[in-house]
């Protein structure tokens, strides 16, 4: 099972979602509970779990500081999935933290479906950072062999499809920001022309086009919340200009993001209105 650390100041919430979550049912096993930032990071450095679950706004180190301090003095791969706790009025520094590198955001109240989706996510998450974690290794001394050896069940698999999940592992991790082909093979010590043919051959589909799919099966995620306005949704999945990302959405999904929203096919709306 994966391990995991509450972070939460409200004593009363912490010690509810700590004993009354199911943790093992969701796959995970509770290996701590901090009060405030300080005391997280220290558990973090003793207890090592895959994920902090915590609040976005705590004493003495708030969340965001606390993500900060874990991303810039950890390895990736020692460093735990963060999934934020934070109110309504705290949204822009849930939109900060999911730049920072944050996993996802909960609202409080917690609602159960949505914090057993979450940790469903962020463990298949984990299973893919693993996964990327070994190939690197892999492709750092035996490339075939390594990889035969993990991730053939079956089947023969080609050496080249390391770099191609190592890319996808990229764009699952930093969607957010304005990744691009030639910024992966470089971290993949390719060139961009090579990760392109492999991406194509491997997957259907170009890195650019495989990114936005991504995308916008994040924006969907997003925009089943109703708080999250379309233009904070836009944002969220990496694009600055909302009129951009409500042309793409269109185009792959058949319908405006307000449509989407609203569930239906008709009544087209202009996407402004909910700027």
């Amino acid at each position: 099972m994966r391990s995991l650390i509450v972070a939460e100041d409200e004593e009363l919430f912490r010690r509810e979602l700590a004993t009354a979550t199911p943790w093992e049912e969701y796959g995970f096993v509770l290996a701590g509970e901090a009060a405030d930032g300080e005391e997280a990071w220290r558990l973090v450095l003793e207890r090592k779990p895959d994920v902090l679950l915590a609040d976005i706004r705590m004493p003495s180190l708030d969340g965001l500081s606390l993500l900060e301090r874990i991303t810039s003095r950890l390895r990736e791969e020692e460093a735990p999935m963060t999934i934020f706790l934070t109110g309504h009025s705290e949204f822009e520094y849930a939109r900060k933290a999911l730049r920072l590198g944050a996993f996802d955001y909960l609202l409080k109240p917690l609602d159960d479906a949505e914090l057993k989706d979450v940790l469903r996510r962020v463990a298949a998450a984990l299973d893919e950072r693993d996964k990327s974690s070994i190939l690197a290794d892999a492709a750092d001394s035996n490339p075939a062999l390594a990889f035969f050896s993990a991730y053939t069940p079956g089947r023969d698999r080609d050496p080249s499809d390391a770099y191609v999940e190592r890319a996808v592992a990229e764009i699952a991790a930093r969607y957010v920001t304005s990744l691009n082909a030639e910024e992966v093979a470089h971290r993949l010590g390719i060139s961009d022309g090579y990760l392109a043919r492999l991406f194509k051959a491997k997957t259907g589909l170009t890195f650019a086009e495989y990114l936005t799919r991504y995308r916008m099966m994040r924006a969907i995620e997003l925009l089943r919340d109703q708080t999250v306005r379309i233009g904070e949704v836009a944002d969220l999945v990496g694009y600055r200009d909302q009129r951009h990302f409500s042309v793409l959405f269109r185009r792959l999904v058949g319908l405006t993001p307000t449509q989407f929203r609203e569930g239906k096919l008709g009544g087209e709306k202009k996407e402004e209105e909910d700027t």
